[in-house]
C-alpha cells in the first residue's frame, strides 16, 4: 500500500470510477484525511457494541469502516472513541451513519467521516459483526480493502486490485 496520501480523485480516475462511497459521507472537520486498510463493522442503526469491539480488534494503520445502515438518529462514534483510536494508531473512521462530539474530534485532529452528526448517544442492546464483508455507503467493502478519504469524500479499492490501481495513478 502507498505510504503517501493519494487524492481520492486521482485514485478514482486510476480505478476507472465507481469506487466512491455515498456522497453524504463527508469529513466531519475541515482538512481531515485518512488512508489505510479497512477493518469492517456491520451494526444495526444506533447500536454500539460491535463498534466498541472493532476498536479493540483493529490494528494500527487500519481504518474502521462502519455500516450503521445509514441511521442518523443516534451517533455511533464520538470523542472518547476517537481518543482511544488515536492512541491505538487507528488511521481513521468511516461511518455510514452519525457521529457526535465534532468539536472535540476536530481538536484531536482524528479523521472521522460520517453522514452527519447528532448529539444522541448510541444504544448498547444489539451486537453486530466485525471483520466481515459489508456494504457501506453503497459500496461492498471487504476487510483489508484500501480506504482513502479527503475533502472530496471516501473511496475504496478492493485489495486484489490495489497495486494495479496505484500503478495507474498519474
Amino acid at each position: 500500500m502507498a505510504q503517501r496520501l493519494i487524492a481520492t480523485a486521482d485514485l478514482s480516475d486510476a480505478a476507472g470510477g465507481g469506487v466512491a462511497l455515498d456522497h453524504r459521507i463527508r469529513p466531519v472537520w475541515r482538512g481531515a484525511s485518512l488512508q489505510g486498510r479497512a477493518f469492517t463493522v456491520r451494526t444495526p442503526a444506533g447500536q454500539h457494541p460491535s463498534v466498541k469491539h472493532a476498536l479493540e480488534l483493529a490494528a494500527p494503520g487500519d481504518v474502521i469502516v462502519i455500516d450503521g445502515e445509514g441511521g442518523t438518529e443516534r451517533a455511533l462514534w464520538g470523542d472518547k472513541m476517537s481518543a482511544a483510536a488515536q492512541e491505538r494508531g487507528i488511521a481513521g473512521v468511516v461511518i455510514f451513519g452519525a457521529c457526535r462530539d465534532v468539536g472535540q474530534i476536530e481538536e484531536l485532529r482524528f479523521p472521522v467521516f460520517a453522514v452527519t452528526s447528532v448529539p444522541t448517544a448510541p444504544l448498547g442492546d444489539v451486537d453486530g459483526e466485525t471483520g466481515v464483508t459489508i456494504v457501506c455507503g453503497g459500496r461492498t467493502i471487504a476487510p483489508g480493502d484500501l480506504v482513502v478519504g479527503d475533502a472530496d469524500g471516501v473511496i475504496t479499492i478492493p485489495q486484489a486490485v490495489v497495486e494495479a490501481v496505484l500503478a495507474r495513478v498519474v
